[in-house]
């Protein structure tokens, strides 16, 4: 099944409501993350937290050294421990300058994991559009867990997280209706996709959607094994299963002219995700980029 960012990219949608971040914005986006990451950086720092680059943003770091120049996003994991120990000190570190989100927290939950928003930006999403939610410029942190060693528990707790993660989204979908999604879902060929998601989202929504965020986020721990999985990454619980050997220890490199830590085995972590990940995509194939609203300064 597609994902909507993939929609973006390669769905023709009648939808005339969204706007489409230039490349002004997009290096604009990149000065207000890197100040966002410089802020979290310096607390991890200080509480002996490993902030790890993820997807796009470990590819970025070793293709580009910086931003892909054409993301919009950052992505960082933390280890299971240190995201549960960034959730206690996160208001009295951070909580003057960002708002955040995650599953089980006081705040709530806005997806699956967590997500850090700087106060006083608009940044606002097809998906949020209803939602009680911030709707800041934000950065997403996913929890990296332990997995199963034996085959047939990874198969069955693989389904199983996939099919929560699916479930919980749709609730979500379907709690904060999105008149601007259905727009553009119905209007391309995501419509079967988005009806999907709907359906599945009524049947569950006898629990909101922050339950069910919670519900996932912990059946996705697990016991210390020889294997670990990010099942809030792109690829899903078996997807991104790895040897804990290629994320541990971590190492530091060099992203926009300042220090961050990337996993073990970056080659073995890229390949496992993009296969040929050195090769730049043709300008078609690259994500679009958009949204409802954005301000980089003052909130609506």
């Amino acid at each position: 099944m597609l994902t909507l960012k993939k929609n973006y990219a390669s769905l023709e949608s009648k939808a005339d409501n969204l706007y489409e971040l230039t490349e002004e914005d997009i290096k604009r986006m990149h000065e207000v993350l890197l100040e966002m990451y410089d802020d979290l950086f310096e607390v991890c720092e200080k509480n002996s937290i490993k902030m790890l680059a993820s997807g796009g943003t470990a590819l970025g770091t070793i293709r580009h050294q910086g931003f892909i120049p054409w993301d919009d996003d950052m992505d960082l994991h933390f280890s299971r421990s240190d995201y549960e120990t960034f959730i206690k000190i996160f208001e009295k570190e951070l909580g003057e300058k960002y708002e955040m989100t995650a599953p089980g927290y006081k705040g709530g939950a806005s997806c699956f994991m967590m997500r850090v928003y700087k106060k006083n930006t608009t940044l606002l999403n097809m998906m949020d559009e209803a939602s009680p939610y911030p709707h800041g410029i934000y950065i997403d942190i996913t929890p990296i867990d332990y997995a199963p060693e034996n085959r047939g528990a990874i198969l069955c707790k693989g389904f199983l997280a996939d099919l929560l993660r699916f479930i919980s989204y749709s609730v979500y979908w379907h709690q904060y209706r999105s008149k601007s999604l259905r727009e553009f879902m119905i209007n391309s060929e995501g419509k079967n996709y988005y009806k999907l998601r709907m359906m599945v989202g009524a049947v569950f929504s006898f629990q909101r959607a922050e339950k069910w965020f919670a519900i996932f986020n912990r059946f996705i721990q697990g016991k210390k094994s020889r294997f670990i999985t990010i099942a809030a990454g792109r690829k899903k619980y078996r997807g991104e299963l790895l040897p804990i050997h290629v994320f541990y220890p971590p190492k530091k490199a060099v992203f926009e002219n300042r220090e961050i830590y990337v996993v073990n085995k970056q080659n073995v972590y890229l390949k496992h995700l993009y296969g040929d990940y050195m090769k730049i995509p043709p300008k078609s194939e690259r994500e679009k980029h958009l949204c409802l609203k954005l301000d980089f300064e003052k909130s609506s």
